[in-house]
């Protein structure tokens, strides 16, 4: 199965990696055989090529981490997020929700993307929590064509209120930031095709990973509602595996997808199911 995945020498970046869904996806490459840049702004426990600190909500920080990662990097896993406006013990603001999930994210890739060589991959973690993206799609696509990190700041600035007049629901921030990365994914997949570079995403449903609980608090107590009949929530190696999956060759011909790994849990609210 290693020689089929193709990771064995392969250098993967993987962002999120102290913790969570990051920390598995690093173990498990790294079980691969793969040459593993983990980065967090926490030291990963886990033993890997090296370990480069990165706070994805100041740009100057990811131009650094960027500056100290290969020039050749084959597969890029970006893991790292925050659940919303109360996180880890901390209070953050709308913007920084966006910026961590969305802006930060899209701005890291983005450095990363031509380092990749013909027949590279990345793979971003977006959400569930993203799923009615296509009721705003057309502003999304807007706010995807912007260029850098101030540029994806202003535009949320100064079109905040018209995203919010068209949600209805919990989370506001954390929500827009996913549904905006599924439609830069898309939009950029596109592009990139030319390149034979991949790129997907993998939108997780509840999962058991240090984050839950902050998730419960940004949705005023619905702590499990994302989860199917299969009765309980997902692993962060169940989500790994799924990354590891459309970065390997298996998927070698698959790009521009959102996979929801939620047990079928969007299908309940698609067919009104309960």
């Amino acid at each position: 199965m290693s020689e089929i995945l193709n990771y064995e020498g392969k250098v993967c970046v993987v962002t999120g990696a102290a913790s969570g869904m990051g920390k598995s996806t690093a173990a498990l490459l790294t079980d691969l055989g793969a040459r593993v840049y983990a980065l967090d702004i926490n030291e990963p426990s886990i033993a890997v090529e090296k370990y480069v600190r990165i706070n994805l909500n100041d740009k100057a920080s990811i131009d650094a981490a960027l500056a100290e990662l290969p020039d050749k990097i084959d597969h890029v896993f970006s893991c790292a997020g925050i659940a919303g406006t109360i996180y880890g013990g901390r209070t953050f603001s709308e913007l920084d929700v966006l910026t961590i999930n969305y802006i930060g994210t899209r701005y890291f890739v983005e450095g990363l993307l031509p380092r990749l060589p013909e027949g590279g991959s990345a793979a971003v973690i977006a959400s569930t929590g993203g799923m009615r993206w296509q009721q705003r799609q057309d502003l999304h696509l807007d706010f995807a064509k912007t260029d850098g990190f101030e540029a994806g700041q202003q535009w949320y600035q100064e079109h905040r209120d018209e995203l919010e007049s068209t949600f209805t629901g919990l989370n506001f921030a954390y929500m827009m930031s996913k549904e905006a990365l599924i439609v830069w994914m898309k939009h950029r997949a596109f592009s990139l095709s030319g390149e034979h570079i991949r790129l997907n995403s993998i939108s997780p449903a509840a999962t058991d990973t240090p984050m839950a609980e902050d998730f419960s608090k940004n949705a005023n107590g619905l702590r499990g509602s994302h989860v199917s009949n299969v009765g309980a929530a997902s692993t962060p190696d169940d989500q790994a595996r799924a990354l590891v999956f459309l970065n390997s060759g298996l998927a070698s011909y698959v790009s521009g997808q959102d996979l929801q790994v939620d047990y079928a849990f969007t299908v309940k609210g698609l067919h009104g199911l309960d």
